[in-house]
């Protein structure tokens, strides 16, 4: 069984949530200290913005995969947290320090990576989520394959429906968002072919590449109250199962479920961690793993397995999962989302999203 859905099935007895290391308390620290090991002069860095890593969110995950970097490879890294103004004076001393590979957290590092890619041919980089237009052999873009694991969140909402509808929403009409969105529709279309079912999926068309977004004056993916509209829309139409690809504005729909019934499905982040009270209204969370990832990635470079080109963070090596929420599974359900799992990964079931690269 996969580990996702290992997840799925341990859920059925108990569910607690890990704790995360502490954030660093400066802008620049070394997370650890040499070991003595072969190993021990082989330097991985991170570097992020200066966003609180606050339990379960993208900076903090990829501080947990520095930190098992470490612990497993016995190698030595550092963590750097810099100010948008001053990413590329960051980054200059993680290469005066001697960094092997450098791993970038965010979209707003794509210009700041590519320079110092370009100005340092000897170190690998790599960057997670963005798309850089021009990419140095050096620099390595990672990406997510999530619309694979949204897939199971629209096998998983179909099942639960008892209304014989489900919806999903978005910030923006944007790849980071509608990616998602394709793989949920695509879930519940399998559904249906499965289990001679009808299940609708309201909010989004494939084929049009059109549906339901956060209206905000705000800001579309930290907006609630613009969420909450967004998401009752859905509910509305008979929607009892919801997935939030909006950031905080999903808060608005986890809001709207506690006093209607719906369940919501988070997204990017495990919701039982990051949005701790509303568990109980959470179906579940398509996640990034940016552990697992960041850890991959510093693996692959460590071991020589390095290569140009896309790094594709999926359901096989575990990149993006679909992580349960407080509500109860069966195993039969588990069983089935595990069989799933196993069939995109080995390709014999296509997920497919015009947002997807790699």
């Amino acid at each position: 069984m996969t580990k996702a859905l290992t997840a799925f099935v341990a859920g059925l007895l108990a569910f607690t949530l890990a704790g995360c290391a502490d954030p660093p308390t400066t802008a620049n620290t070394t997370t650890t200290e040499s070991q003595a090991t072969s190993a021990a002069s082989y330097l991985a860095c991170l570097i992020t913005d200066d966003s609180p890593a606050s339990e379960g969110s993208p900076n903090q995950q990829a501080i947990n995969g520095l930190a098992r970097a470490q612990q497993q490879l016995g190698i030595e890294t550092v963590h750097a947290a810099a100010a948008q103004s001053e990413y590329a004076n960051a980054l200059q001393s993680l290469v005066d320090q001697g960094c092997a590979v450098v791993v970038g957290v965010g979209e707003s590092f794509t210009d700041a990576m590519s320079a110092a890619a370009r100005a340092n041919p000897e170190i690998h980089f790599a960057l997670m989520d963005a798309t850089p237009s021009s990419v140095p052999t050096n620099l390595r873009p990672v990406f997510f394959d999530i619309h694979q694991a949204a897939f199971l969140a629209g096998y998983l909402a179909a099942s639960q429906s008892t209304t014989g509808k489900v919806g999903v929403f978005g910030g923006l009409p944007v790849p980071a968002a509608t990616i998602y969105m394709d793989g949920f529709v695509q879930g519940v279309t399998h559904y249906n072919a499965q289990q001679n079912a009808q299940v609708e999926a309201l909010g989004w068309n494939m084929s049009t590449q059109d549906g339901t977004f956060v209206r905000s004056t705000i800001s579309p993916w930290n907006d609630p109250a613009a969420g909450r509209t967004a998401a009752a829309s859905l509910a509305e139409q008979g929607a009892d199962v919801i997935l939030a690809v909006a950031n905080q504005s999903g808060v608005g729909a986890l809001e709207l479920a506690q006093e209607s019934g719906a369940r919501v499905i988070w997204s990017d982040t495990d919701g039982c961690v990051t949005q701790q009270g509303s568990c109980d209204q959470l179906l579940g969370s398509v996640v990034k793993d940016r552990a697992t990832t960041v850890f991959e990635v510093i693996q692959t470079e460590h071991d020589g397995r390095g290569a140009a080109g896309v790094f594709s963070a999926n359901l096989r090596n575990g990149g993006v999962q679909l992580l349960p929420g407080g509500a109860g599974f069966t195993p039969a359900l588990a069983a089935e989302l595990d069989a799933i799992t196993k069939q995109i990964s080995d390709g014999t079931l296509k997920v497919t999203s015009p947002a997807a690269i790699g």
